[in-house]
């Protein structure tokens, strides 16, 4: 039987990130499906580098915190930020992570 794990709404938090990929369910996985809401947080560069260092093993859905922080990257956004972190956060990206 194939193990899953899904993770959703990190929202940029590395320590909470950590905390859970720590899990002894979640580390047996073999794969963990990524839901969305990633990068809008204090440590969005970091805890996107942190789950691409798992490779294949990460399925990734994107999510509408996901999509803004790449339109408002790219300069794209034409909507309101929901908050002052987004912005920030998106700014922070590499142009890598922004692909």
């Amino acid at each position: 039987m194939t193990r899953l794990a899904v993770l959703a709404d990190v929202h940029g938090v590395l320590p909470a990130l950590e905390a859970v990929l720590a899990e002894k369910d979640v580390r047996a996985a073999h794969t963990v499906v990524v839901a969305g809401d990633v990068v809008s947080g204090p440590q969005p560069r970091e805890v996107f580098a942190r789950l691409k260092a798992m490779g294949d093993r990460v399925v990734w859905v994107r999510g509408n915190a996901d999509r803004e922080a790449v339109a408002m990257a790219r300069g794209t956004f034409t909507g309101v930020a929901p908050d002052a972190v987004s912005p920030w956060a998106a700014g922070e990206l590499t142009a890598a992570q922004v692909e």
